[in-house]
């Protein structure tokens, strides 16, 4: 990845907004599987069914996207650069 192609760094506000959206994610997807398990009409577990899978792809896109950033942060310390900070050092 080049220099400008290169993701902002996710700072400590991001982070816990990814937790809380994983976390959302996560019961939305649990209740609708035990919604679809629980209910006798099969209309309403089809539907069930297809809003948990939903939330599931919602939950691995969350996932993804943290991992890219910690894989390009890994790469940043490997290398030797230094991944933009939008802390600026006080003199």
């Amino acid at each position: 990845m080049s220099q400008s192609e290169q993701m902002t760094p996710l700072t400590e506000k991001d982070l816990s907004y990814m937790k809380d959206a994983i976390h959302w994610e996560m019961l939305a997807c649990k209740k609708a599987y035990q919604y679809a398990h629980q209910t006798l009409e099969p209309e309403c577990r089809q539907l069930m069914f297809q809003v948990a899978e939903q939330h599931q792809k919602n939950l691995e896109a969350i996932v993804q996207h943290m991992g890219e950033h910690v894989q390009q942060s890994v790469q940043c310390a490997v290398g030797g650069a230094q991944p933009m900070s939008t802390h600026q050092p006080q003199m």
